[in-house]
Parts: C-alpha cells; sequence; structure tokens
C-alpha cells in the first residue's frame, strides 16, 4: 500500500515539475504580471506605438482629449503596417465617418503648409482641401476644417 503512494507522488511530481517548465518556457508568468500591472490602454500603445507604426496611442489621445463620439478618418501611410487602417482601434459601429476631422499618421508628404495656421492636405493622390493643426506629436497631425 505504502509503495503505490510512493509511486503515485513521484508521478504528481514529475508532472508538476514539467508543467512549471512548460510555464516558464512560454513566459506566462511575466504575461500575467504585465496583464496585472497594466492597463489595456497601456499595453496596446506599448504593442502599436505612440506614434509609429500604428500609432494606437496617438489615436487613443485625441479621442480621449477631444470627446469625440464618432468616426474619424484616419490616414496612415506605413509601409511597414500590414493593414494600412488604423481606424478599426476606435471604429464605432452605426455611427458616420466625420470628413471634417483627419487624423493624419506617419505621412509629413501630405501636407503643404501654406500661409498661417493652414494647411492642404492630399494623400495619395485625393485632395482633402484645406485644414487647422489641432494638434501634432513627431509624425503624427490631428487635423481639423
Amino acid at each position: 500500500m505504502k509503495l503505490k503512494n510512493i509511486y503515485k507522488n513521484k508521478i504528481n511530481f514529475y508532472l508538476i515539475i514539467i508543467t512549471l517548465f512548460i510555464l516558464h518556457q512560454n513566459n506566462v508568468f511575466e504575461k500575467l504580471y504585465t496583464i496585472s500591472k497594466f492597463d489595456i490602454t497601456h499595453r496596446l500603445t506599448k504593442s502599436y506605438g505612440y506614434c509609429g507604426g500604428p500609432s494606437f496611442g496617438f489615436i487613443d489621445d485625441i479621442y480621449r482629449e477631444n470627446l469625440i463620439q464618432n468616426n474619424i478618418e484616419i490616414l496612415n501611410d506605413n509601409p511597414n503596417f500590414s493593414f494600412n487602417n488604423s481606424i478599426w482601434f476606435k471604429f464605432y459601429i452605426n455611427r458616420p465617418t466625420s470628413r471634417d476631422e483627419i487624423i493624419l499618421i506617419n505621412n509629413r508628404n501630405s501636407i503643404q503648409f501654406l500661409d498661417g495656421d493652414k494647411i492642404k492636405l492630399v494623400f495619395k493622390g485625393n485632395d482633402y482641401g484645406l485644414f487647422k493643426i489641432i494638434k501634432q506629436t513627431q509624425n503624427c497631425y490631428y487635423l481639423k476644417k
């Protein structure tokens, strides 16, 4: 009877060791720490960048600071970003997309500075018209007509 218990304990011990090894190899403990320590906004900004690539951080700041309730057209010209469209970060279903507000990411070549604070936006051959820069961070712009 005692030999069976020792054998069961030995198998359980090895199973626990193998399980801990697999959890350690997949960084489960680090991932659990990251999830428990940082909120979703911080984790998404860390993954998608603030003003580079998809630029989740900049888009989130614009929506929070300006209390935007509708969709805004987001123009992203990053060739390394597979979707080339960052609108899915803050897209609201059944709400209109505003053409009077645009977020331009990763593209300074589309902006032509005019006199004063006015700019002309031509993105990939499409003329969007005259805008005013509301917020600029590095290569990211929030524009309003």
